[in-house]
């Protein structure tokens, strides 16, 4: 092989390992910036999901602390039966008070009767 056949082959090889090279680079520098994004994204998805799930938490706690507060309330919520004897008592109370209405138109006619014999005894 003379020097100039040499020298073309060398210079071939030289250009392959070059585009082969920056064939390489290209690829490695994509993937990278691909690997960086996913990363990004990663890190970006993760932080929104925690503080979602932190906001989450919060409004479930304070759901839980309301409803501990009803489930209390509820305890010392009327039963039926004390609403039964309630309804019994105020209808008691409803007849005593038709009782006392009778006693006091009687006693009312009574009063008028007796105005009545006054008013009269006195212009005779």
């Amino acid at each position: 092989m003379d020097p100039k056949e040499l020298q073309l082959w060398l210079s071939i090889i030289n250009t392959l390992v070059i585009w082969a090279v920056a064939i390489y680079t290209y690829l490695a520098n994509r993937n990278r910036v691909t690997n960086e994004r996913i990363t990004s994204l990663q890190g970006s998805l993760s932080s929104r999901v925690d503080s979602l799930r932190a906001d989450m938490d919060h409004r479930l706690d304070g759901h839980a602390d309301r409803l501990t507060r009803v489930e209390s309330d509820l305890k010392h919520a009327p039963t039926d039966e004390d609403i039964k004897r309630l309804h019994s008592r105020i209808d008691d109370l409803a007849g005593a008070m038709k009782e006392l209405g009778g006693e006091f138109k009687g006693a009312n006619h009574t009063l008028q009767l007796i105005h009545s014999f006054m008013l009269q005894q006195g212009k005779s």
